[in-house]
């Protein structure tokens, strides 16, 4: 088990997940799943789209297991996102010192939160030309300064002179500016457990494209229970089952209501739209308002909620909910006489509760 755990480390395989029954193989009483598909970072460059899927057992005690292949999809449009790796640029802060000093554009004397709003939309562009300027040529050439310091490490070895010491020094120094391409990935991939010395780009750049392949939507269940498996209906469906929960209410300000929606999946097996959970990565105006509202209400709010209300109560935790639920079931057990608990299945935005 050794050996095959240090193939494949060496290989850069990853488990891009499976949809359908979550055991493999079956005998008497014992589940496993024995059977997996690994692929490696070059796999998912050609085949970004690629699903696996256990399918039913029938003669024998392992399941099939389908590999679905798709690259017929339209690439999703580029949204901003802010890059840690800026910060570590020497001229960041003075690109954005220089855009927040102009002039607003197109009435200088705009105030409050549209004069932000119209700062903040000019700095985007302004932040994404600079970044394809500084950062366009870091992926091909963190490789060739890679080679350079490996053939200057083992001429020093061979030939310690102060001539080479100090090549070496200056090509470590010029790899160190290069690192902030393992900062760019770590955020892509969300990986948050690694740690100084536990650093492996290639592995962060794998990560991403494994979770583009585990997030895609490869088919969706219609009104009528057919399900659907063409990308330009199932992005149709999509907007006619969100938008009327997103558009109710009155009309907010563009500046206000500029999201980005973001469909997460609430379990492993995907067949409906209610099986996503939609979230909305907002503007920093939502997070200035809703702050202010929240220390607005916080005098107000325990006459508002109720005493039994546990969840997303400071000092109360929903798991004293189910304690008492418990407690509950095992007086009941102890009662006599006729009793009845009733089990009821909600549906919240989050999950289910059983």
């Amino acid at each position: 088990m050794e050996d095959f755990n240090d193939m494949i480390s060496n290989g850069n395989l990853i488990d891009i997940g499976f949809t359908g029954n979550n055991f493999t193989w079956h005998r008497g009483h014992l589940w496993q799943r024995l059977d997996r598909v690994l692929f490696n970072d070059d796999w998912l460059n050609v085949f970004h789209l690629t699903k696996v899927e256990h399918l039913s057992r029938t003669l024998s005690d392992h399941s099939p297991i389908l590999i679905n292949i798709k690259n017929d999809c339209t690439a999703p449009i580029s949204h901003f996102r802010f890059q840690n790796m800026w910060l570590l640029h020497p001229t960041f802060l003075d690109v954005v010192k220089v855009n927040w000093e102009a002039p607003v554009f197109p009435d200088d004397t705009i105030s409050g939160m549209h004069r932000l709003w119209l700062k903040l939309k000019r700095l985007k562009i302004v932040l994404k030309c600079w970044n394809h300027n500084v950062f366009k040529n870091l992926f091909a050439n963190i490789s060739s300064v890679e080679s350079k310091v490996n053939s200057l490490d083992s001429l020093f070895q061979s030939d310690p002179t102060e001539v080479n010491f100090a090549l070496l020094n200056e090509a470590k120094v010029d790899l160190c500016m290069f690192q902030d391409q393992e900062e760019f990935w770590k955020q892509k991939a969300a990986v948050k457990h690694l740690v100084d010395g536990d650093r492996n780009t290639k592995y962060f750049h794998a990560l991403v494209k494994k979770r583009r392949s585990s997030n895609f939507i490869h088919k969706i269940a219609k009104e009528d229970g057919t399900m659907s498996e063409d990308y330009g209906e199932i992005f149709s469906l999509a907007v006619n089952f969100f938008q009327s929960d997103f558009f109710k209410g009155s009309v907010i300000p563009k500046f206000f209501s500029s999201t980005f929606v973001v469909l997460l999946p609430k379990n492993n097996s995907i067949n409906t739209w209610n099986d996503f959970r939609p979230i909305s990565l907002c503007t920093v105006f939502y997070k200035v308002l809703s702050k202010i509202l929240m220390n607005r209400l916080t005098v107000l709010l325990p006459k508002l909620i109720s005493p039994y209300q546990m969840g997303f109560v400071k000092g109360k935790a929903i798991s004293d909910n189910i304690l008492l639920a418990q407690e509950f079931c095992n007086d009941d057990v102890k009662c006599r006489g006729g009793n009845m608990i009733m089990k009821l299945d909600i549906l919240k935005a989050y999950d289910n509760i059983n």
